[in-house]
């Protein structure tokens, strides 16, 4: 791959050469998979709500959340939410790995995952759960909901059925949820899978499964009737334009809001300060849900 593309891939997909600050030093090492508390104001109590970040595509549990300085779900919403206990979940997400056969097969296998994952750090707790979801992550997140309300409808796997009932809500930032126009939803996947490499038979998967990706988003609708759910767009474009479309980044939904950060498809997620627009909102949406 040429010098070019691979900067814009690790660019686009975290994969940059900058070690972590002081903010987030320790961090590395421990950046890999499974769920990762980073603040507990919980302790003592039933009560408060479980934040539970899932990155995207190529990202991580902790440099998904970075810009390099800050690591805003710690240094930032920890001071912001009374009662909160703030986690992070990594799972594996090597793209050649990930779409090697029907993706959805992929996003299942990770769902499955993270309801196991959240029933072990939560076990009888019940307190309400709220996911922020970056980009693919949003797939996952959905994934598991959908698994966990079949598991509750028919009183199965009480230990993992357990999520549906609990979530409160769901923040998705730049997460595809359908194609857009005339682009299918296995489309809108390529583009964001595309600068890994130039994969034919990658691509051809991506499209191919993207009618059971479709299928996932209908499931979706049915099951979050109850959810409360935000949808956030990109605003600013990357080198190679809008990842994920404002139309592709929401969905027709029971109660879906809608919203907008003004940044690209990366960017939208990293937040330098307290008084950046995006960690507002997000964390106004938090609020909301919260309470």
């Amino acid at each position: 791959m040429p010098g070019c593309f691979t900067n814009l891939f690790n660019k686009l997909f975290h994969r940059g050469t900058c070690g972590p600050s002081k903010h987030v030093s320790g961090t590395s090492k421990n950046d890999a998979v499974g769920p990762r508390v980073l603040h507990d104001g919980t302790v003592g109590t039933s009560a408060g709500v479980d934040v539970v970040f899932i990155h995207g595509l190529r990202g991580s549990r902790v440099h998904t959340w970075s810009d390099g300085e800050y690591f805003w779900p710690k240094d930032f919403l920890s001071e912001d939410l009374d009662n909160a206990r703030i986690i992070t979940w990594g799972y594996d997400v090597n793209i050649a790995n990930h779409f090697s056969y029907a993706s959805r097969e992929s996003i299942r296998g990770h769902a499955e995952t993270l309801l196991h994952d959240l029933y072990r750090i939560r076990r009888l707790i019940t307190r309400p759960i709220i996911f922020v979801c970056h980009s693919l992550g949003g797939l996952v997140c959905k994934e598991a909901l959908i698994i966990a309300a079949a598991y509750d409808k028919h009183q199965r796997h009480s230990n993992l059925a357990a999520t549906y009932p609990n979530t409160r809500g769901v923040i998705f930032l730049g997460t595809p949820h359908r194609g857009s126009g005339a682009v299918a939803l296995g489309q809108v996947l390529s583009r964001i899978a595309f600068f890994h490499r130039p994969n034919t038979q990658l691509l051809q998967s991506l499209q191919v499964d993207s009618h059971t990706l479709e299928r996932q988003r209908e499931e979706f609708i049915t099951i979050s009737a109850s959810l409360s759910i935000v949808c956030v767009r990109e605003e600013i474009p990357t080198s190679i334009g809008i990842i994920v479309s404002e139309e592709s980044a929401s969905y027709d939904g029971f109660d879906v809001r809608r919203g907008a950060i003004p940044a690209d498809h990366i960017n939208m997620v990293k937040f330098k300060s307290k008084g950046h627009i995006g960690y507002e909102r997000v964390l106004s949406w938090i609020q909301e849900m919260q309470s």
